[in-house]
This record gives C-alpha cells, sequence and structure tokens, in this order.
C-alpha cells in the first residue's frame, strides 16, 4: 500500500439488514398477490378467496417491523421547527426525554398488546389457519424490537449503530 493510500473501512454488519429484506419481501409478496387476485377474479372469475387476508397481515407486520427498522436508524418523522433554534444542549436534553417517553408509551404496548395476543389466539382467522392473535403479534413484535432500538441508540456505542448521523436527533419518536 502506497503511503498515501488509505486502507479501505470496514464494513460494519447491518443489523437491520434482515428486517429490510423481510419487509422488502413483504412488500413484493403482496404486490403479486394482489395483481394475481385482479387477475383471477376479472379474468378467470376464480378469486383467491385467502389472498385479502394475507395482504392486510403482511401489511400490518411490514408496518411494525419497518418502523422498528427506522427506530433503530433513528430516522423517524419529526417536527423540529422550534427545537433547531434551541441550544445544542436543550437539544440533546428533549432528545432523551423524548426517546424516554416513547420507551414508556412503548412498554405499555407491549405489555397490553401481549393480553390481547393471548385472547385472540383462542379463535382462528376467517379464511387463514392462523390464530387471530397473529395480527395483533406484530404490535408486539415491532414495539419489543422498537425498544431494543432505542435503549441502543441511548445507551449503547455509536459503532454499532454504523456511525450513522442521528438524523432525528429532536423527535417525539
Amino acid at each position: 500500500m502506497q503511503p498515501n493510500e488509505q486502507a479501505p473501512a470496514k464494513r460494519q454488519f447491518d443489523f437491520t439488514l434482515p428486517f429490510k429484506i423481510a419487509v422488502g419481501a413483504a412488500l413484493a409478496i403482496i404486490v403479486a398477490l394482489t395483481l394475481a387476485q385482479v387477475v383471477l377474479r376479472y379474468f378467470f372469475d376464480s378469486p383467491l378467496l385467502w389472498s385479502d387476508e394475507l395482504s392486510r397481515l403482511m401489511v400490518v407486520w411490514m408496518t411494525f417491523i419497518g418502523a422498528a427498522v427506522v427506530c433503530w436508524q433513528g430516522r423517524h418523522l419529526s417536527v423540529d421547527v422550534f427545537v433547531t433554534h434551541l441550544p445544542r444542549g436543550i437539544q440533546k436534553v428533549l432528545r432523551v426525554i423524548n426517546q424516554c417517553l416513547a420507551l414508556g408509551f412503548l412498554g405499555v404496548l407491549t405489555r397490553k398488546s401481549f393480553r390481547i395476543v393471548k385472547l385472540e389466539n383462542f379463535q382462528e382467522m376467517s379464511i387463514l389457519p392462523l390464530p387471530a392473535g397473529t395480527v395483533r403479534l406484530a404490535a408486539t413484535v415491532g414495539a419489543i424490537l422498537m425498544i431494543v432500538a432505542i435503549v441502543s441508540r441511548l445507551f449503547l456505542s455509536r459503532r454499532i449503530h454504523e456511525k450513522q448521523p442521528d438524523n432525528n436527533e429532536h423527535s417525539m419518536l
């Protein structure tokens, strides 16, 4: 290696990659199912009975898993018009307060959704042979993943987050 050359930067493992792949696959499956449903219903008069229910189930799971990925990356949407005019120290304090509030909300969501999932698992979905609680389980899993993401952003090293800037330093979540 020449003296002026820099060593290539080490790529760190992207913890969100499996979740990003799952969300992308879910979106592709939803699009394919919807197209198949349209073709089979209108051209062959033979609709897929289960496609609508599976698509809705996948949209819910995709939403909560995607929210966890965005939480991990610190890129949730925010309105920071007033916060950006505050001193940097106050911005950091507000960021921590907001993340603590988010953790409280997600803790309540997780606790309550466990109860609902237990209750709904006694019945099945309309067409798919799955417990009805499968839909609500997405909120539970997503909330747990968001809690892990927020706690890691608050307390663990920035290196874990691939040295990404916190694009949402002032956000409410």
